[in-house]
């Protein structure tokens, strides 16, 4: 295969999506993706995330068009770039690798691509696990969780409960570790994801989907118990309770009763919410917003 240099590949890339020639787009993409590699051994860390950058914005393109074979490939190569930054210390482009790779997930589960948003929450997943926790501060976490959210949520909008499972699944695992590490901000925001994503479940009546989503939060509630994160624990309660309602309401067969049981893990009476929990759910929706405004 010929290799390009990065302008050439850029500019083959994005005419190449417009003309739907998907063999001269994996020139293009593999191309930028040997020129970044390149970069990162350099530690030319700036280069690097321009690069990635310019990989997202060729796949995403290439995804919208409908070519998901692109879409994997990408998605694939930008783990292996995240893993390679990582390693190298390179936060801004590890970060840089990460958020383009949820993004490509949203997009292409937005666009009915179920194996490529699979690929995307796994590879997610993967990315998160090489490179935590070392050196993660609460927005880096925060935008994780996030960008997995988006996934999930993308894929029950276009009515993909497999999908929609995936990304339950490693978000749910991402909030027991988070919880087994005491990280209760960053454990809360998780769960408050899974909540989210599970009333997507039930109004679709994706019934497997929100009872994974039950759960992901009991297995996280309990671990909190363990670990002596009594909020995060309560949390786990109020959602479960909340989403519990959300089945009965919708009728569904398995979820209510998954749920109910996933309760008897917490016995919590003064479930009332008080000034400081609800003082702590704004700061975590805050941080969500800001967290958001800076993908």
């Amino acid at each position: 295969m010929i290799t390009l240099n990065e302008a050439e590949a850029v500019d083959a890339g994005i005419s190449s999506v417009e003309e739907r020639n998907e063999s001269r787009v994996f020139q293009a993409l593999d191309s930028l993706t040997g020129i970044a590699e390149g970069f990162i051994s350099e530690n030319e860390e700036a280069d690097t995330a321009r690069v990635i950058l310019s990989i997202s914005d060729i796949a995403q393109a290439a995804t919208q068009e409908g070519m998901e074979l692109v879409t994997i490939s990408s998605v694939l190569a930008l783990g292996k770039l995240a893993k390679a930054a990582a390693k190298k210390g390179h936060v801004m482009a590890l970060n840089r690798a990460t958020v383009a790779t949820g993004k490509l997930g949203k997009v292409a589960a937005s666009n009915s691509m179920e194996a490529g948003s699979k690929v995307a929450a796994t590879t997610l997943m993967e990315i998160w696990n090489f490179s935590y926790p070392e050196n993660k501060d609460r927005e880096e976490l925060f935008a994780f969780s996030l960008l997995l959210k988006d996934i999930g949520a993308a894929a029950a909008g276009q009515g993909m409960e497999e999908a929609l499972l995936n990304a339950v699944t490693c978000l749910g695992e991402a909030g027991k570790k988070e919880a087994a590490e005491k990280l209760e901000t960053e454990t809360i925001n998780t769960l408050l994801l899974l909540e989210e994503i599970g009333g997507l479940a039930a109004e679709k009546y994706f019934d497997e989907a929100l009872s994974s989503v039950a759960l992901s939060i009991e297995e996280t509630g309990k671990i909190a118990l363990k670990k002596g994160l009594r909020e995060v624990a309560l949390q786990s309660q109020w959602a479960l309770e909340s989403l519990k309602i959300q089945a009965e309401e919708k009728a569904l067969t398995n979820s209510p009763i998954v749920a109910e049981m996933a309760l008897d893990s917490f016995k919590f009476t003064d479930i009332a919410e008080n000034s400081e929990n609800i003082e702590k759910l704004h700061e975590i929706k805050e941080m969500q917003k800001k967290v958001y405004s800076g993908l």
